[in-house]
């Protein structure tokens, strides 16, 4: 069977990410070879390194129970097994959240979280590292019928008390319908998340596949609503072409498809069982119309772009796929589909990756080439001068002599002034650290559980909601304005050592919390919802307010936590490029002041000089195309093809420094 677009994407992104892994190894022994290592590319390398690491791309596929999510995922990615991996027996439909993934280090199975599980103030995060807790059950992949039969767990049903349910937060202990129906047992899954790992090209190249069962089990587990639904790189919303889109498929998408409501590229709508709308009595082109039309009622109710919404029907590409029926499958409308979540999948993580980690990388050896040009610069500075002293008479190198020392007492009285710039730039960084300071926020936070807890009605409650974010977003205030001030500190000192001193004109780096107050933003749009949700009414209090902090506050913290940890970096090295330009600018001083004293004795130690500086000017040289050429590599977003090379030399091998 021929390799499918998704493979050819994803083999494409292992090449492209293995690409930069090599540069990455051979940039860091080239600068301690060519000192020019720092402890802030240090830290940025090993961030790179990491994220290019995981080869984890993730698609979750989402939207109210059947609209045919489990068969679009069979079609979509396992088309070439040759049967149905997931069953999707009419009446029977995956109850709990599945996780699609291969774990090289398991045989395949299944892995069933139970649901009693819910009853633990426990996150999954925790809860996936206990396998103790897990019911594991081995995939036979050679036998279809087996493997069907263990695979119908993922549907597996009990009845319980609603008292158990209401413990569970299930259902409310309100719940109406189960009181109009006079039920004293609900249905509920028998399990809270599921694992599927097998073998397969797709998923041994990092796929991962989220299949979320309908609103209420998706609302149910939050963690899997506001972490890794917002966290995958394309969400497939699905929809039903027999029923359109529904009041409930309407919350779905408002609160957990897309919550934001700012429409982002990996998201998709997927109208799904086409079929029901052909007809063999009417005229083909007549039928696609229609198809087409419906499509764009679609895009237009949910505000999309019609590129971003796709007509399929699932159940006939797989179909057609174990059949090998081109027609059909073309028919089916799954190839449009597979081809732009294909491209946009690893144009999503790979943007990610270079946005976030590797362009870290970049602005360290952009501050080291500006280091560089500055040495070449003083260098033919130098050269020039000593082919000046060369020609003067022995008065006048004395009067240059006298003048290069008046130079250097100059420039140490600037000296005192960056000391006592660095000095105001540690204290407000001091002021910048304690708004960013964990502790004092986890007070505010426990006081608010509190408070929470303590609430006796749910208006009270959702104000003590309220006011937590509002603090939240007040702290994040306070720590933009110290950024602020601490911006504009740096720039004054760089700028008063370029005019004092005739410095290259540097671009420092400068700490910005606009990403965090942008997912600070949506978070409290996120935030808002769940306050206002009818489920949060409804739901019994001790699981709203577990809930809200396992969700809503514990990604707050996270923002605060990364914000702080790039807060420090920064402070630690906002100053170092200024910093080196000193100490070199006093070396380069000092040694102007030894070749003038030299000169006064012999002219012959003037071209030892020379020649040394011009070769000094001639590695820097080398280095400086070597940082560029890694510089520009690192910065190539294009996918190499599988004859492209995937162990380039892009650095000199160079010399030491000659000075």
């Amino acid at each position: 069977m021929a390799t499918s677009p998704l493979e050819q994407q994803l083999s494409g992104f292992a090449r492209w990410k293995q690409r930069q892994r090599k540069i990455l190894d051979q940039l860091e022994p080239w600068l301690q070879q060519q000192n020019l290592y720092s402890s802030e590319i240090h830290h940025a390398i090993g961030r790179a390194r990491t994220a290019l690491r995981d080869d984890s791309v993730t698609v979750a596929i989402t939207g109210e129970f059947s609209r045919g999510k489990t068969e679009l995922i069979n079609a979509l990615f396992f088309g070439d097994l040759g049967y149905r991996l997931l069953p999707t027996d009419a009446g029977r439909t995956t109850m709990c959240p599945t996780e699609i993934l291969q774990d090289p280090e398991r045989e395949p199975c299944l892995r069933l979280l139970p649901i009693e599980t819910r009853a633990q103030d426990t996150s999954l995060l925790h809860l996936r590292q206990k396998p103790e807790l897990w019911t594991t059950l081995p995939l036979p992949m050679d036998d279809p019928d087996r493997l069907d039969e263990q695979l119908r767990a993922l549907t597996a049903t009990r009845r319980v008390s609603r008292d158990e349910a209401v413990e569970l937060g299930l259902i409310d202990a309100e719940d109406g319908l189960a009181h109009a129906l006079d039920q004293d047992t609900v249905e509920i899954p028998c399990w809270r998340l599921a694992q599927i790992n097998i073998r397969h090209p797709l998923l041994a190249r990092g796929l991962r596949l989220i299949d979320t069962p309908g609103l209420n089990a998706v609302g149910n587990e939050p963690e899997l609503t506001y972490e890794i639904l917002p966290s995958a790189q394309a969400v497939l919303f699905v929809l039903s072409a027999d029923t359109g889109v529904t009041r409930s498929d309407l919350d779905i998408w408002q609160q957990f498809a897309n919550p934001s409501g700012q429409l982002r590229r990996g998201l998709m709508v997927v109208l799904n069982k086409i079929d029901t709308l052909w007809d063999d009595l009417r005229p083909r082109e007549q039928i696609e119309q229609r198809i087409l039309q419906q499509r764009a009622d679609v895009a237009n109710m949910l505000d999309v772009t019609p590129e971003q919404t796709f007509a399929v029907s699932a159940q006939k590409a797989l179909l057609a796929r174990v059949r090998g029926d081109a027609e059909l499958e073309r028919r089916s409308g799954i190839a449009e589909l597979e081809d732009y979540l294909s491209s946009t999948v690893v144009e999503n993580r790979r943007d990610l990756i270079m946005s976030d980690f590797t362009s870290d990388v970049q602005h360290a050896i952009q501050s080291l080439e500006n280091i560089i040009e500055s040495r070449h610069k003083r260098t033919q500075k130098q050269i020039h001068s000593l082919h000046e002293v060369g020609n003067r008479s022995d008065a006048s190198v004395a009067q240059l002599l006298r003048e290069t020392e008046r130079d250097k007492k100059r420039y140490q009285a600037s000296v005192e002034a960056y000391r006592e710039a660095r000095r105001e730039f540690k204290a407000h960084g001091k002021a910048l650290l304690e708004a960013l300071d964990l502790a004092s926020l986890e007070k505010v936070i426990e006081e608010a559980r509190r408070e929470m807890s303590k609430a006796w009605t749910t208006p009270g409650l959702k104000e003590a909601m309220r006011i937590l974010f509002d603090e939240i977003n007040q702290r994040m205030e306070t720590v933009g304005e110290h950024a602020q001030v601490m911006r504009q500190l740096v720039r004054t000192i760089y700028r008063r050592f370029q005019t004092d001193h005739d410095f290259p004109a540097m671009q420092p780096a400068m700490f910005s919390i606009v990403r965090h107050q942008v997912e600070l933003g949506v978070l409290a749009q996120e935030a808002e919802v769940f306050r206002k949700s009818p489920r949060t009414t409804m739901t019994e209090q001790h699981f709203v307010v577990k809930r809200y902090f396992r969700t809503i506050v514990d990604r707050a913290r996270h923002i605060f936590r990364e914000a702080q940890r790039e807060a420090r970096e920064w402070l630690d090295h906002a100053l170092d490029p200024l910093t080196i330009e000193v100490k070199e600018y006093r070396g380069a001083l000092s040694q102007q002041i030894r070749d003038l004293k030299h000169a006064s004795q012999s002219r012959k130690t003037i071209q030892q000089r020379i020649a040394l500086m011009e070769r000094e000017a001639r590695r820097l040289q080398i280095q400086l195309g070597s940082l560029q050429n890694v510089r520009q590599a690192l910065s190539n977003p294009i996918i190499p093809n599988a004859q492209g090379r995937v162990r380039p030399r892009v650095l000199d091998g160079g010399t030491r420094s000659a000075v």
